[in-house]
């Protein structure tokens, strides 16, 4: 397979999960991070170029933050309004099938909300104007925490592009054993030349 075009089909699957990855940082239950993450390593081992060490561990460090930034911002705009966990289930099962059944608009700032609200009316027994508290606070933090999965996506992305095209050298394509058992054989003989054999050579 041609070089050029083998890089091309390397990228192709890149692109893809970026673009999968992505999109799983706007649905829940999705680990869109680590899809990210996924295409990285494998653009890092199939390309042509390859990253340091340090590169990969900034990268690493921002896969870690992302995924602990999702959870403690969904989590503590949730309670910072008295949510409880019947609450935060319902905005995220909310999300899923307002995602699936509607526009993402509706899906993601509407359904949340309502499967909250049901959620801590039917489950923890609240009252409406509780409820309604509770469950704009669920649907406020799980929305918050989407946010920033998708804006750290974006920034890994974005790192492992700028590492791989400006800070990245040239992978070095290792020598076939014939060619490097031709090298050896020409290294050998060049001292054997012909006036070093006048009787074999006239």
């Amino acid at each position: 397979m041609p070089p050029v075009l083998s890089e091309t089909l390397v990228w192709c699957v890149t692109l893809l999960l970026f673009g999968m990855g992505l999109i799983g940082t706007l649905i829940p239950m999705l680990p869109g991070i680590i899809i990210i993450a996924a295409g990285c390593i494998w653009q890092g081992v199939m390309g042509s170029r390859h990253l340091a060490w340090w590169e990969w561990t900034v990268l690493a460090l921002m896969v870690a933050g992302g995924l602990v930034i999702d959870k403690l911002s969904g989590g503590m705009g949730a309670k910072k309004f008295g949510s409880t966990a019947a609450g935060i289930w319902g905005a995220i099962i909310g999300a899923v099938v307002g995602g699936i059944l509607f526009t993402p608009i509706v899906g993601l700032l509407f359904m949340p909300f309502l499967g909250a609200l049901l959620a801590e009316l039917i489950f923890a027994r609240k009252d409406i104007m509780a409820a309604f508290k509770a469950g704009s606070g669920a649907a406020l933090g799980m929305l918050t925490g989407l946010l920033l999965e998708f804006t750290c996506g974006l920034l890994i992305i974005a790192w492992f592009c700028s590492c791989y095209f400006l800070f990245c050298r040239k992978k070095q394509a290792a020598a076939l054993p014939c060619e490097s058992f031709r090298q050896k054989k020409q290294t050998l003989f060049l001292p054997l030349k012909k006036n070093h054999f006048p009787n074999v050579f006239p």
